[in-house]
């Protein structure tokens, strides 16, 4: 095939999945399993977690190593998507990893800025991190 006939057919892909939402969200599943393999193997567990109705998070710390992880190899953005789908989660993910020490974020009703609170700590939490090992490192 030459390049001509493969940007064809993927505008002719594009075409049919903006189309159908359906098949729009599905690609956007695949693609997302596919980027993070890690997601993928524990798709199967974080099913029956998300259609409970209890809003307790009882693998907070694996969530927020994914969080991390989603932060430095995909980005904010990602990271904001990844939060947003957790939806009322993310007051129970403050618990974890000393991003709400005080208890004040878990009281707040926009989850928005929730989200922006969790970016934030990680954020920083992952500078200060990189500056102690280059610390470390220089010693």
């Amino acid at each position: 095939m030459e390049g001509t006939q493969i940007a064809n057919l993927l505008r002719a892909i594009a075409e049919v999945v903006e189309s159908d939402p359906k098949l729009a969200k599905a690609v956007e599943k695949c693609l997302s399993n596919s980027l993070n393999p890690q997601k993928s193997k524990g798709s199967s567990e974080e099913t029956p977690k998300q259609s409970n109705a209890s809003k307790t998070l009882e693998n907070g710390d694996i969530i927020l190593t994914e969080c991390r992880q989603i932060l430095r190899e995909q980005g904010e953005e990602q990271l904001r998507f990844y939060l947003t789908e957790l939806g009322e989660q993310v007051r129970e993910l403050l618990k974890h990893g000393q991003l709400d020490p005080k208890r004040s974020m878990r009281r707040r009703k926009d989850l928005n800025t929730i989200i922006e609170h969790i970016i934030q700590k990680l954020q920083a939490q992952d500078k200060s991190g990189k500056l102690l090992a280059a610390s470390i490192s220089k010693t």
